[in-house]
C-alpha cells in the first residue's frame, strides 16, 4: 500500500486591523506608541472607503487623525468632555468610541449622525452642526463643573470658522473671570499646527 504524496496548503489569514480592536479610548491608550502610525493610517482608510460610499465630511476629518488619537490617549471622555467646535471633525472619535461596526450607516436614514449628537453616545457630551459655538459652550461646562466642584477636564477643539465669530471672542473674553481652568486645542489647518491653551490661577 503506498501513501500517495499530499501537499499541505497553509493559508495565512490578513493580519487583523488595529482599529478592529478598538472599542473604547481605553484600547487607544492600550496601544503602543509605535503602533500608533499603523492605527492613523487604518482609520485614514477606513474614512475614505465608508465616505466614497455614504457622502460626508471627509476633509476635516483626515486632518484630524492624529489629533483625536492625541486627544482620547491623554483625555479620558466620557468623563473628560470633548467639545469640538461645529463636530464635523468627530467621524474619528465616533470610531473610537465605539462606532466602528456601525460607521457605514454614516449619514444614511437611522444610521450615525454627521455631528456629534449626545443621544447617539456617551461619549458626545454636545452636539453642534455650526461654527463659533464650542468655546461658549466649554466655558458654561466648565463654570458648572467648578459649582460642582468637580476636577474632570473640559477641552474646546475649535478650528475652521471659530474664530472669525463674535461668540468664541466672547466666551474668552469671559474665560478669566469665571474660570481657573479652561483648555482650547487650535486646529489651525493653515499653518498645519496645534496649540494647547491653558489658562490657570
Amino acid at each position: 500500500m503506498t501513501k500517495s504524496d499530499s501537499s499541505e496548503t497553509t493559508t495565512t489569514a490578513a493580519p487583523r486591523r488595529l482599529l478592529d480592536g478598538i472599542h473604547s479610548p481605553a484600547d487607544i491608550k492600550a496601544l503602543r506608541e509605535q503602533d500608533l502610525p499603523q492605527l492613523a493610517q487604518e482609520v485614514r482608510d477606513e474614512l475614505i472607503r465608508v465616505l466614497s460610499q455614504t457622502g460626508g465630511h471627509l476633509g476635516p476629518n483626515l486632518g484630524v487623525v492624529e489629533l483625536t488619537i492625541a486627544l482620547h490617549r491623554v483625555f479620558d471622555t466620557p468623563r473628560d468632555r470633548f467639545v469640538m467646535d461645529v463636530s464635523h471633525q468627530g467621524y474619528v472619535h465616533k470610531l473610537f468610541t465605539g462606532r466602528l461596526d456601525r460607521f457605514s450607516t454614516m449619514r444614511q436614514f437611522g444610521g450615525l449622525n454627521g455631528f456629534l449628537l449626545r443621544t447617539e453616545s456617551e461619549h458626545d457630551c454636545y452636539g453642534a452642526g455650526h461654527a463659533g459655538t464650542a468655546l461658549s459652550a466649554a466655558l458654561g461646562m466648565a463654570v458648572g463643573r467648578d459649582l460642582r466642584g468637580g476636577d474632570e477636564n473640559i477641552i474646546a477643539i475649535a478650528g475652521d470658522a471659530a474664530f472669525t465669530c463674535g461668540l468664541s471672542y466672547e466666551a474668552l473674553n469671559n474665560v478669566r473671570v469665571q474660570t481657573k481652568r479652561f483648555i482650547v486645542v487650535l486646529n489651525d489647518k493653515t499653518s498645519a499646527r496645534l496649540q494647547i491653551t491653558l489658562t490657570a490661577s
